[in-house]
């Protein structure tokens, strides 16, 4: 059943304004986790899970690097609000194979107090808000 929904402009405002800042915190962790972890600072239990998990390209160090760049251009995808549903559910697809990987070379990951499973749960919501805000506050163009 797709009902239009008739919401007061203060409250589109408002819902705009919390999708916005969800695509942003999304797309914010996505940048900085492909610049910080994959290019300017890898750690060696990176590239130890990267080695481990077999699924490298040239070497480890070289995978993280080049698996990096796509996380910062993804990143940039996703707070400029392009493709704003599709690229929310690539994320959400990513995070969530990201995850099997990690956990499946490194099963610590599951206790971890600095892992990324807290911070992997917040992404799942925040895309999930963008999401399901998306229809109701993305302006349509008259026919």
């Amino acid at each position: 059943m797709n009902a239009a929904i008739a919401l007061p402009a203060d409250h589109l405002r408002l819902l705009h304004a919390l999708k916005v800042s969800a695509r942003v915190a999304v797309g914010f962790v996505w940048f900085w986790e492909g610049l910080v972890p994959k290019i300017l600072r890898v750690t060696p239990l990176e590239i130890e899970m990267v080695a481990r998990s077999g699924l490298w390209i040239s070497s480890p160090e070289a995978t993280i690097l080049w698996l990096g760049i796509p996380m910062i251009i993804a990143g940039l995808t996703l707070m400029s609000g392009w493709l704003e549903r599709p690229a929310q559910f690539v994320a959400t697809v990513s995070v969530l194979t990201l995850m099997v990987l990690v956990i499946r070379n490194s099963p610590g990951a599951w206790h971890d107090p600095y892992g990324g499973l807290a911070k992997d749960a917040c992404l799942f919501a925040c895309s999930a808000v963008v999401w399901s805000l998306s229809p109701l506050t993305t302006r349509r163009r008259a026919p």
